[in-house]
């Protein structure tokens, strides 16, 4: 089956779904059939799964929607569905629609009404544009130092005020810092996580920094003397040069 959109569910996701409906219903089979003592509680129990299968096999029918990417079509069943029927992955995977489709205002009620949730998995997803219009709706702090981030507007985001600050905004910060050339304040805000990663890139933009000048420093020396030495000059200059798009690029 061909379609021009994006699937917004892995096969592994789509088996989590099939699987998990399908254990659960086994599950409450059993639960059921165990405590059941009569041939009118025995019925009523049919009954009652018989709803439960009917109302799997539409939520699993709309994830197939999904699949195959067809958004409108799976939005649109999604919200005939008692929402209290969903899991939170389901509910995680409706949202992730929603704001595919821009939806935000149904995305935020979803999330019982706290734009946060909304303004953090936009952010994950690195759509800026999303996220642009989306702080627009619901200004935050938040929302104006991801934003800031994903702009590289470094000095507008390391001022933002009010920020709930999480491990990865901790790392978002540091890395502004870097970018500003403020290695002792980035090396404050990694203090706050674990995160080797962070630290040998604020390690290795110490180290170059520090080759970086030494070098200059060679150049300056050789150019005073009364017979410079030319090629040495080059050599040290082309090295330099390197080593500054090297720390540009951290």
């Amino acid at each position: 089956m061909q379609t021009n959109q994006t699937p917004v569910l892995s096969t592994r996701n789509r088996r989590l779904i099939y699987g998990g409906g399908i254990l659960s219903l086994l599950i409450l089979s059993a639960t059921c059939f165990s405590t059941v003592a009569t041939s009118q509680d025995r019925a009523e129990t049919i009954q009652d799964l018989q709803k439960q299968i009917k109302l799997e096999q539409k939520i699993t029918e709309t994830y197939e929607r999904a699949i195959l990417g067809d958004s409108e079509g799976a939005l649109k069943r999604l919200s005939s569905i008692n929402e209290q029927s969903l899991t939170n992955e389901q509910k995680n995977v409706y949202m992730s629609l929603l704001i595919d489709q821009k939806k935000y205002e149904k995305a935020v009620e979803l999330q019982g009404n706290h734009p946060e949730a909304v303004e953090s998995m936009i952010s994950k997803k690195g759509d800026v544009n999303a996220l642009k219009e989306f702080q627009q709706t619901f200004p935050s702090p938040n929302g104006a130092f991801d934003l800031a981030y994903h702009e590289q507007r470094w000095e507008d985001m390391v001022r933002q005020s009010g920020v709930e600050m999480t491990d990865k905004r901790y790392e978002m910060k540091a890395y502004g810092y870097l970018k500003l050339d403020k290695v002792k304040e980035a090396k404050e805000e990694a203090a706050h996580i674990q995160n080797q990663g962070l630290n040998q890139k604020i390690a290795t933009y110490e180290k170059t920094k520090k080759e970086i000048e030494e070098m200059k420093k060679q150049v300056e020396e050789e150019k005073k003397k009364d017979s410079k030495d030319e090629k040495k000059i080059q050599s040290l200059t082309d090295q330099q040069k390197k080593q500054e798009e090297l720390l540009k690029n951290i």
